[in-house]
């Protein structure tokens, strides 16, 4: 399967997991890192209760980082990282 299409399939499909009150732990991390190794292509939404007291671009650009990962899409509070660049 080619990585766009990949990548629209993870856009229009379920988020991979949810970020929650407790924000970026070193616990999610960890299951970010295992879902990128699994599927190349990650999407995660933050709650509404993360999303009211922070910055939703701030946590996925701190998520980026921390598992270098690239940051592919963000609608509202969806974000899209993968384990690589999506090349034009």
């Amino acid at each position: 399967m080619d990585y766009h299409e990949e990548f629209k399939k993870v856009l229009l499909g379920d988020p991979h997991c949810m970020l929650g009150k407790n924000g970026v732990t070193v616990e999610f991390l960890e299951h970010v890192s295992t879902l990128l190794k699994r599927y190349k292509i990650v999407k995660i939404k933050a709650l509404k209760s993360i999303a009211e007291n922070s910055d939703i671009r701030a946590l996925a650009e701190d998520i980026k980082e921390k598992t270098n990962a690239f940051l592919l899409d963000m609608r509202g509070k969806t974000f899209i990282i993968s384990k690589y660049p999506l090349k034009k």
